[in-house]
């Protein structure tokens, strides 16, 4: 059960990337040694520091749009390792919730309850379940105050109108990198206008994915149907096969 839950979650999320310096949407894909070259750094320090704007400012503004991200729908588009592409709907609500929706053929559904993730598979007919701190989903869902208190963030910076945001997991349990990345075009703006235009993630590995975010809309009250998953969800169909 837990490796099909955490193979999914690698594909979606697992491991942690430093951010890159282009604006996430236009990024192709490309051999494996090219993206661990783009990725092995912020952009040059001499253009955060053209911006006026210090590590500490940055990293503050970050936990400042952080608390203001309460709900999210939009698109995903998920280019995987090996250049595979996946689409779906993504919802949002801050903290620990969040729905993926794989659009067919895969038959994959991802959802976090506020406590859990679970990730139903159509094509097995199964549902696996893990506590949400034990996934890499955990940062994208914490409350602000946790990300701040944990240290989980370790690198801010900006770049073309974006600010990247890279976190680890300080306790270990994931290795690896991600880097959010905000659309935070001018930082004098209320925190609640800034939309999260998607992330970077490496696995342990050095495997990339590439998650970018579209049609976003904010501050929408979402439905809370949406974060429920039925462990027991394919049982009718199991038993009209009998």
């Amino acid at each position: 059960m837990m490796n099909s839950l955490a193979t999914a979650l690698a594909a979606l999320m697992t491991g942690w990337a430093s951010p890159q310096p282009a604006p996430l949407p236009q990024i192709p894909v490309q051999a494996e040694e090219e993206v661990e070259e783009a990725l092995d750094a912020l952009p040059p320090a001499e253009i955060v520091e053209r911006s006026g704007r210090g590590e500490a400012v940055e990293r503050e503004r970050a936990l400042e749009i952080f608390a203001a991200i309460t709900t999210m729908e939009g698109r995903f588009r998920q280019i995987n390792p090996d250049g595979s592409v996946n689409e779906g709907a993504l919802a949002l609500s801050r903290p620990g919730r969040v729905r993926f929706a794989y659009d067919a053929p895969s038959p994959l559904l991802i959802v976090a309850d506020g406590s859990t993730v679970a990730i139903a598979d159509s094509a097995l007919e199964t549902v696996d379940r893990a506590p949400i701190r034990s996934t890499p989903l955990r940062w994208l869902l914490a409350p602000a105050e946790e990300l701040e208190r944990s240290g989980a963030i370790v690198e801010t910076g900006r770049f073309d109108n974006q600010l990247y945001v890279t976190l680890v997991d300080p306790e270990g349990e994931a290795e690896g990198r991600v880097t959010l990345v905000l659309d935070d075009t001018d930082p004098a703006e209320p925190a609640s206008t800034v939309a999260l235009n998607g992330w970077y993630a490496v696995d342990s590995l050095g495997s990339v994915t590439q998650v970018s975010l579209s049609e976003v809309r904010l501050g929408e009250r979402a439905d809370p149907r949406l974060f429920i998953l039925d462990d027991d969800m394919f049982s009718s169909r199991r038993r009209g096969r009998r």
